[in-house]
């Protein structure tokens, strides 16, 4: 594996996410629907300096399988369903998944000198409403469709947004002072040398389950695919002498799609 290399690979039991566009036109209306997600995604990233060893890896369980299709904005199908609406209503999409993290720093500092190694892991979902193809997105679901930059929770991954469900920044400064020794010189001459060579290791592992509420206020009528998808980050780097790896993964999960009539009028 090579230095600061992405990983993305997939281990899925259920091939075909999408049927035919003439299965979800003979999907009767409906007021809810559901799907569940046995697909395992991991991406990982490391640094290493030259002078330290290779950094370790992570998610080696999940390395073969099939590949995961990434769409050029960064995201991930993970789980959908179609359903009917048979006039204009609003569609409640409440996903969960399982996430994880892990992310490894270690310096290595001499005197007079600082190192520091950052490690870093992301996952961030959002759901999205296709045609009854199942291949174009028609609309983003709120919140994530009002995200702007400053909003806490609102991660940019391409062009658009995704809600964070997992995201960690770890980073290990080391800084060591020069060292200064006084020798008194008597009759008998005198020597002093002084060396210090400090290590430090820091590892933070996490695993969660996730929900957000989504919103479709106000679809119209018709035939949709109601997609959940799922962006994964990582990154490391280092500074002075060291190793750094981030990575994040995503797992098992579920959403729930129901069929409401909000108020009249209904708006954010």
């Amino acid at each position: 594996m090579t230095r600061r290399s992405l990983v993305s690979v997939a281990i899925s039991c259920a091939a075909g996410l999408f049927a035919t566009s003439a299965f979800a036109q003979g999907t009767p209306s409906s007021k809810a629907t559901a799907a569940v997600n046995t697909l395992v995604s991991c991406k990982v990233s490391n640094a290493t300096s030259v002078d330290v060893g290779t950094a370790p890896m992570t998610c080696k369980d999940v390395w073969t399988g099939y590949d995961v299709t990434v769409a050029p904005d960064g995201f991930v199908d993970v789980m959908g369903a179609p359903i009917k609406v048979s006039n204009s209503q609003s569609l409640f999409v409440s996903p969960t998944l399982v996430t994880g993290l892990y992310t490894q720093t270690m310096v290595r500092t001499k005197t007079g000198s600082s190192s520091t190694a950052s490690a870093m892991g992301g996952v961030y979902l959002r759901a999205v409403l296709k045609d009854a193809t199942g291949r174009n997105i028609v609309k983003i679901a709120d919140p994530v469709g009002m995200c702007q930059n400053d909003i806490l929770g609102c991660q940019s991954v391409g062009s658009d947004y995704g809600v964070v469900l997992d995201s960690r920044i770890q980073t290990l400064t080391q800084t060591l002072s020069d060292c200064v020794v006084n020798v008194t010189v008597g009759t008998v001459a005198a020597t002093g040398t002084c060396s210090f060579d400090s290590t430090i290791d820091l590892v933070l592992k996490t695993a969660g389950a996730h929900g957000f509420n989504f919103i479709f206020p106000n679809v119209g009528q018709g035939t949709y695919w109601v997609v959940i998808q799922a962006a994964l980050d990582s990154g490391a780097s280092v500074t002075g002498s060291g190793t750094a790896v981030g990575s994040a993964v995503f797992g098992l999960g579920s959403v729930t799609v129901e069929s409401v009539r909000l108020v009249h009028d209904f708006a954010f």
